[in-house]
């Protein structure tokens, strides 16, 4: 069947929607959990590459079970890998990735550039909403019910949303959501539209400004060579001081307000300074779990940084 766009859908070469999404959770359920796989084969092979580039989630332990796997010929995903394999497969089966310019984000990634989201407590009985914790996401399929790629020991396994540790819902970014009769949930494309193309101020005495926006902004202004302090996702004085002085530089009302014209002034930059090529070494005396090590490198990179993890043992 196609889905023909309506008022508020998105235009792509492969439609992807909550509708569908629900769909393949469901037919996923009962498949193996490998950390940072997107709904591939259990492959020998893949298990070969994959302890190698997350040897902490690949230990001689957990082997037996991997190659179970395999002898049984399951498929296998994590957590966010479940959602981005359907986002990443084209009509005919083959996965392609970031088809359509699906971008490739973790599991905090997703959230923070989703533009319409909400606590738990008030989700809305819509199949194909996104469930969160930090670290970890599942799919909504309605009547208090998810699926999500638990972990090694559970695999990919059927849910109730009140029993488990989810603290918001979101909608997914990349992808159109329907009513169950196909017609386009206009309410979400609007209300993206409007946290997207708000005026951004500060104005001193009265509540700042919030929202993942203004931490767009400031990742931007960052990147482009303009302090603003930290990425907080809070319109403070810096985060102004940051946008005058790169509306002073590239010819625009210098006023501290991002409207359209500095919106695309900004898109279109590039930065004032030249990047370097250092590289860093952090070293953690620590353990952190797979769930840390993702945010850690969520964050890292929400910074503007280029990460890779290397466990040492």
């Amino acid at each position: 069947m196609t889905i023909r766009p309506t008022k508020g859908m998105t235009v792509m070469a492969t439609p992807k929607d909550n509708l569908g999404l629900v769909k393949w959770v469901q037919a996923w359920l009962g498949q193996a959990y490998w950390y940072g796989t997107c709904c591939y084969d259990c492959t020998a092979s893949l298990l070969e590459h994959k302890a190698k580039q997350y040897p902490s989630s690949y230990p001689e332990s957990r082997m037996s079970r991997y190659k179970a796997d395999i002898a049984a010929g399951k498929k296998c995903a994590d957590c966010i890998g479940l959602i981005k394999g359907y986002l990443w497969t084209r009509e005919d089966g083959k996965l392609v990735y970031k088809l359509d310019n699906r971008p490739d984000k973790g599991a905090n990634g997703m959230f923070s550039a989703a533009k319409v989201k909400g606590a738990i407590s008030s989700l809305p009985e819509i199949p194909g909403l996104l469930l969160y914790h930090s670290g970890h996401a599942g799919v909504y399929i309605g009547d208090g019910w998810a699926v999500e790629a638990q972990g090694f020991s559970a695999g990919i396994i059927k849910t109730q949303v009140s029993k488990r540790n989810w603290t918001h819902w979101y909608v997914c970014p990349y992808m159109d959501y329907l009513n169950a009769d196909g017609t386009a949930i206009t309410e979400f494309a609007e209300a993206a539209s409007a946290i997207v193309n708000r005026t951004l101020s500060y104005q001193e005495g009265k509540q700042l400004m919030t929202g993942g926006d203004i931490k767009e902004l400031q990742i931007r202004l960052l990147y482009l060579g303009y302090d603003c302090g930290e990425v907080d996702g809070h319109f403070g004085p810096l985060t102004s001081a940051a946008v005058r002085a790169f509306q002073q530089k590239n010819g625009l009302e210098v006023d501290g307000i991002v409207g359209a014209l500095t919106r695309e002034a900004l898109q279109t930059a590039t930065p004032v300074v030249q990047e370097t090529k250092n590289n860093y070494l952090i070293q953690f005396k620590a353990t952190l779990s797979e769930n840390d090590a993702d945010t850690l490198m969520e964050k890292i990179k929400m910074l503007g940084y280029e990460a890779t993890l290397t466990i040492i043992s």
